[in-house]
């Protein structure tokens, strides 16, 4: 069991480099260990989390690589967020907001993430070999991690892209 100072929040604040998703997998471990974290439940969350991270640099708008966007692991009585905080073009978002819309609803249309996973395999099995794009990785978070996703996008026109994973840690975490 955790000792009520032990924190149960991780923060950082990345750039939009691939480089910071293994810096931030690596602090997300550390934080995941000083809470007493299984292997098991560290490596879905560290999963979680460079799928989130990737997201957010993907559908992110940054003006040059020093920019930085938040990154946040709370862990609570609920379960584990992870969440980014990325900004938007002022123009032309909303190609992209429609692609990340009809992925997070297209999950949610299968009974179970599993199913969505076994689809999206055979369409990614059909794709061109030159196609880089499996589309993968919001699917993992829900199947793999367990996770809720959700995003939304603010009046100042950053992106919000969270995954909640309620199952994991409730036994670990001291209720608040």
């Amino acid at each position: 069991m955790n000792d009520i100072n032990e924190p149960k929040l991780l923060e950082m604040k990345l750039r939009p480099i691939w480089d910071e998703i293994e810096r931030a997998r690596e602090e997300c471990r550390s934080f995941l260990e000083r809470l007493g974290s299984t292997d098991e439940t560290s490596d879905a969350l560290c999963m979680i989390t460079s799928e989130i991270l990737e997201n957010a640099i993907k559908y992110g708008y940054f003006t040059n690589e020093n920019q930085e966007f938040t990154f946040k692991i709370e862990a609570g009585k609920d379960g584990v967020l992870v969440q980014a905080w990325s900004p938007l073009p002022s123009a032309g978002i909303v190609e992209n907001l429609r692609r990340l819309d009809s992925i997070v609803q297209w999950i949610r249309s299968f009974q179970s993430p599993f199913q969505a996973y076994l689809e999206r395999l055979k369409l990614v099995a059909g794709q061109p070999l030159e196609n880089n794009e499996s589309g993968l990785g919001l699917i993992r978070i829900a199947y793999e991690g367990e996770a809720i996703l959700d995003f939304y996008v603010n009046e100042d026109n950053i992106l919000y892209v969270s995954a909640l994973q309620p199952k994991l840690y409730r036994e670990q975490v001291v209720a608040e």
